[in-house]
């Protein structure tokens, strides 16, 4: 990371243990979650439930947040307000890529009820506790379930709350494939899919490094270098990836497309050797919500979400009937 540490807590993620092994990544992972289940709100939730979720989140830290932190500026208390932790790019890197924030929503429907996930890495765990009793306070009293649900007049009742510690599989012995799956649509970072595959490995690699980060180990650079060299000796089959793109409004209201990619890829060769990449970006992903009425863009052509998707055992895979 190039921009120079702004608190004390910035300098201490600045200062990561650099190694040349992917496994010290893998083995340093940590991530804890928090998991809720809202009352007959999944059927109804509109596109973009996740979004608005987290936004209600973050307001939720505010009150108890310093004043430097709730003006977006960095946070002079130390330890830090979770604000500052969880809101403000704490580092930039060389390609302008900001350090990853330490968490992810991930939302989903199961019988009617509407799941929320909060995914929260590393050393950002000191504050998980509060920022667990801040998502369930983001949700009740601020999120505006009476315009995004129309008809509803009150926030949907909280029938569990549930704890977990994120585990990474094992590499099967004979392992010489692995089968991607992006569930929610991925930026492509303006490259093709198609024309350029190993550059999926790459961007996995550097949004895995970011976030290890939070767990006191990067990849050194010259490691990231050669790794990123490696990807291009993979054979990739992506038949079954399917791009299109969303626009995106800037600060100044101005609307950008964004090329995304959904859908699965085929990769073959040495895989033990990016094994503990692909692990810790399974529990990096984020999957948005899909419900009945949503509009799903593929090549070009829009399909309606038909009856209730349905998730797989393992939360990473989406059915549903799509119509035109």
């Amino acid at each position: 990371m190039t921009t120079p540490p702004e608190t004390a807590f910035a300098d201490a993620l600045a200062r990561c243990h650099h190694t040349q092994r992917l496994e010290d990544l893998a083995e340093a992972f940590f991530a804890q979650s928090v998991t809720f289940r809202l009352e007959s709100a999944g059927a109804s939730a509109p596109v973009g439930i996740g979004a608005h979720i987290r936004r209600s989140f973050l307001g939720a830290l505010g009150p108890g947040a310093s004043e430097q932190a709730q003006a977006g500026r960095p946070c002079s208390w130390d330890p830090p307000s979770a604000l500052d932790v969880f809101c403000r790019e704490q580092l930039r890197g060389p390609r302008g890529d900001g350090l990853p924030k330490p968490y992810v929503v991930e939302c989903s429907l199961d019988h009617g009820d509407l799941i929320v996930t909060l995914r929260v890495f590393g050393m950002a765990n000191d504050w998980f506790m509060a920022v667990a009793e801040a998502m369930a306070e983001g949700m009740r009293g601020i999120l505006p379930w009476k315009r995004l649900f129309p008809g509803r007049k009150s926030p949907p009742r909280i029938l569990s709350r549930e704890f977990s510690i994120g585990e990474l599989r094992p590499m099967p012995a004979d392992a010489c494939s692995a089968r991607l799956v992006f569930t929610s649509p991925t930026d492509t970072g303006g490259s093709d899919p198609h024309a350029e595959p190993h550059r999926i490995l790459t961007r996995l690699q550097r949004r895995v490094d970011g976030i290890s980060r939070w767990n006191g180990v990067g990849l050194a650079d010259e490691a990231a270098r050669a790794l990123a060299g490696q990807a291009k000796g993979f054979a990739f089959d992506t038949s079954g990836l399917r791009t299109s793109g969303y626009l995106s409004p800037n600060a100044r209201g101005q609307a950008r497309r964004k090329d995304t990619m959904t859908g699965a890829s085929l990769i073959t060769g040495d895989i033990p050797r990016i094994w503990p990449l692909l692990l810790a970006d399974i529990r990096v992903a984020e999957a948005p919500t899909l419900a009945p009425g949503d509009l799903i863009d593929l090549d070009g052509m829009s399909y309606t979400v038909q009856g209730e998707p349905v998730r797989d055992r393992e939360r990473l895979i989406w059915t549903a009937e799509l119509v035109p």
